[in-house]
């Protein structure tokens, strides 16, 4: 995907991402349930994420298969599994994290968010809605941010945005992290207008019109 890597620059430039910056229950945040925290192969493409129309075999799979976290915390305990993701926090109060991004919070559903190191690369965040709805949210949110900023650069986000799983989003810094995450079952979240997918890529719905999922996670 050349999409999160290309993200890191409309970041420096200031556009709208979100962060946690709300004191949620504690519980909450490090999560409770299955020993990883993280379920894959829930049923969201055809019932979860009330998505209209006849999926094919190949856009059920995709959407089957998005991890969902019980926890801001199993979310970044899921991401080691695939990244290097080095001292992952969930703390407010880390350096690494994006003050400019708290005002965005409620607007996109965010509950909590997690960081980590990728080996000297950059961090990589994690945006937790916790709930289909505030996923939804999320992605209604980056649409519009999309739609304002397609008024003046047609090309903006033309190569995807958020890594989506089913109620948290990542944001990866480099190409490498890219190329590891192309296995965690996550997929790349796209609303420019303007996309269309090449070669052997392929889309499946999201969760909002306007919007596709891919698995374009290599350069």
């Amino acid at each position: 995907m050349r999409g999160i890597r290309g993200l890191a620059a409309v970041l420096v430039a200031g556009a709208a991402v979100v962060s946690l910056a709300g004191c949620e229950d504690k519980d909450d945040a490090q999560g409770s349930g299955s020993d990883t925290g993280v379920e894959i192969g829930r049923n969201g493409g055809t019932t979860g994420g009330g998505l209209p129309g006849q999926l094919t075999t190949r856009q059920k799979l995709m959407l089957d298969n998005l991890p969902e976290s019980d926890s801001v915390m199993a979310a970044g305990e899921y991401l080691q599994r695939f990244t290097t993701c080095e001292r992952y926090s969930i703390d407010p109060a880390d350096t690494r994290y994006y003050p400019m991004d708290e005002e965005f919070d409620e607007s996109w559903g965010v509950r909590f968010r997690g960081t980590c190191g990728d080996g000297g690369n950059g961090y990589i965040r994690v945006f937790w809605t916790g709930t289909d709805e505030g996923m939804k949210q999320f992605q209604e949110a980056y649409r519009d941010d999309i739609a304002e900023r397609v008024k003046t650069s047609p090309s903006a986000g033309i190569d995807g945005g958020f890594g989506i799983g089913r109620n948290f989003a990542v944001i990866a810094p480099g190409s490498d992290t890219l190329r590891d995450l192309s296995s965690s079952h996550l997929l790349v979240l796209n609303c420019n207008p303007n996309f269309e997918a090449t070669g052997d890529v392929s889309t499946a719905p999201a969760e909002v019109d306007g919007c596709v999922l891919t698995d374009d996670f290599i350069d």
